[in-house]
């Protein structure tokens, strides 16, 4: 099944017994209408309710194309390698947890996951080069502290001048 990456999204949290978990999900989406039935079709020979199935994934509109988007939790190895945007062709299992809940996840042999194939994301050049009114210039950064960092010029306050030897503040 091929689908696009729409977007990639990291939970991370503490439970209540203090261990620390962090959660990878990939948002997908698809055009095809007959996939989009037959995973329908899988879920409710399964049990699930036509609810259950359209907060998993339903049909959307967008300037006249049909698609269908569906999130899963993706493995750390295949979420560090893809990238957004890109075009993942990969096995998936479809299927209904204890709570009722739709999930998806990418089918695993033999500690492998099977991903078929993948096509990265065009890379796009910057498509500005400026602004349509004059920009400021920039200022370079001067060192500050130990000189190790680089930080923004500091700002001088207002009705101060450095040059005064005498200042009225108490200090």
């Amino acid at each position: 099944m091929k689908v696009k990456i729409l977007k990639k999204s990291i939970k991370e949290g503490d439970t209540i017994d203090g261990r620390h978990y962090s959660i990878k999900s990939l948002f997908v989406n698809f055009t095809d209408s007959a996939l989009y039935d037959k995973i329908v079709g899988h879920l409710k020979e399964q049990g699930c309710t036509s609810e259950a199935i359209e907060k998993f994934c339903k049909p959307n509109e967008y300037k006249g194309e049909i698609s269908y988007c569906f999130g899963f939790n993706a493995s750390n190895f295949t979420f560090e390698r893809v990238e957004k945007f890109g075009v993942m062709d990969a096995n998936f299992v479809f299927s209904q947890n204890d709570k009722g809940f739709v999930n998806a996840k990418i089918q695993i042999v033999n500690k492998k996951e099977q991903i078929n194939g993948y096509e990265a994301p065009e890379e796009r050049e910057d498509e500005c080069d400026g602004w349509s009114t004059p920009a400021p210039e920039i200022k370079p950064q001067q060192p500050i502290g130990d000189g190790s960092n680089a930080e923004p010029n500091p700002i001088e306050p207002f009705g101060v001048n450095p040059n005064d030897e005498k200042s009225d503040l108490p200090f």
